[in-house]
């Protein structure tokens, strides 16, 4: 790059960081100037998107907790340097994902173009539904809810199954009550995150992911997520919705409380993550979402791009005294991770 076309470029960077500050002065009641010198130094440290600057509240956190934000680019740091990408299709084409994870997994689960009526039938009897993926894609993209308690449904089904083409149909998963009281139109979910490197093994992060208006609980589209305790199940936060930024009590539709509210299951789950998660070691950084049926725990799928924003939302910052997740990802530098008691509620060691 010449070096009139880098002054371009850092000129414009400047300008959009500008912007960004005034426009946060501005609505936060801070000096514009204080600001643009935040973010600068934000982004030398580790590339920080005005997005993760604002959501993480980094403007207000002291020294030694901003060396603790993880960003996108950090993370993604970590992943090329410990993920051997020759096992990544296990987790991103869902039907193989079935197969490897099958004990796991806990429903029904076919090919698109090996499904009839029959099959549809049989998997529907529980609860009038299918489910319908497309293989690879992710962020709830492209799942249909699909009715099957009649032969109308059934043939409707059908159709739409073919015409969208290439993807997997599944059992629509059964919840227990704790997951229905929240919301009984959505398959509810709490996301765990792991990491693997040579540093060792962990969980750490779980976020309960309720449906907001939609069928759907999905972080990146329509949900409220909340800060949930790893060793105890016990939800410690509100719900705080990431596309909106907005925080809420109670569920705006059911009512439900969401901070104290005890998940099913939980000693049997994290037993089972610490089966699953060596089975995908070599993938250094995933996104495990976990319904809750009444039989206990199934795998829903897993994410290698795992979305990470409720994990460092400023208003749960209390959970962690206002520190990050980047100390895991420090592993990238040879650096091992060291709980100072901070991330008693949210961190658990493999291995």
């Amino acid at each position: 790059m010449s070096q009139i076309s880098e002054l371009k470029r850092m000129l414009t960077s400047r300008k959009y960081i500008r912007e960004f500050a005034e426009d946060y002065a501005a609505r936060y009641g801070k000096n514009a100037k204080d600001v643009e010198r935040d973010i600068i130094q934000a982004k030398k440290l580790n590339h920080i998107s005005f997005g993760e600057y604002e959501w993480t509240g980094h403007y207000e956190l002291g020294a030694e907790q901003k060396k603790t934000v993880s960003t996108l680019w950090t993370r993604m740091e970590f992943r090329k340097k410990f993920t051997d990408r020759r096992y990544i299709g296990v987790l991103m084409n869902k039907y193989i994902f079935s197969k490897v994870f099958a004990e796991f997994y806990g429903r029904q689960c076919a090919q698109a173009s090996e499904v009839n009526a029959d099959v549809l039938k049989k998997m529907g009897e529980n609860t009038g539904h299918v489910v319908y993926k497309p293989n690879c894609k992710g962020m709830g993209e492209g799942i249909r809810i699909l009715p099957v308690d009649t032969e109308e449904e059934i043939k409707s089904a059908l159709e739409c199954i073919y015409q969208v083409g290439n993807g997997i149909v599944e059992e629509y998963i059964l919840q227990d009550d704790v997951m229905n009281r929240l919301n009984p139109k959505a398959v509810n979910v709490v996301r765990f995150y792991s990491l693997c490197s040579p540093e060792g093994s962990f969980l750490f992060a779980p976020i309960l992911t309720v449906a907001h208006k939609n069928d759907i609980s999905n972080g990146c589209q329509d949900a409220l997520t909340s800060l949930v305790d790893i060793r105890t199940g016990k939800v410690l936060t509100d719900a705080v919705d990431q596309n909106e930024m907005v925080e809420y009590q109670i569920h705006p539709v059911t009512g439900a409380a969401f901070q104290g509210v005890q998940l099913n299951h939980w000693e049997e789950t994290i037993e089972m993550m610490r089966r699953v998660v060596p089975l995908a070691s070599k993938i250094s950084n995933i996104g495990w979402d976990v319904a809750f049926t009444g039989n206990g725990p199934v795998l829903i799928e897993a994410n290698t791009i795992p979305g990470f924003t409720t994990a460092q939302y400023s208003g749960y910052g209390w959970v962690t005294d206002g520190y990050g997740y980047q100390p895991l990802f420090d592993a990238v530098h040879g650096i091992g991770f060291r709980d100072d008691g901070r991330y008693e509620k949210v961190i658990l060691r493999l291995s």
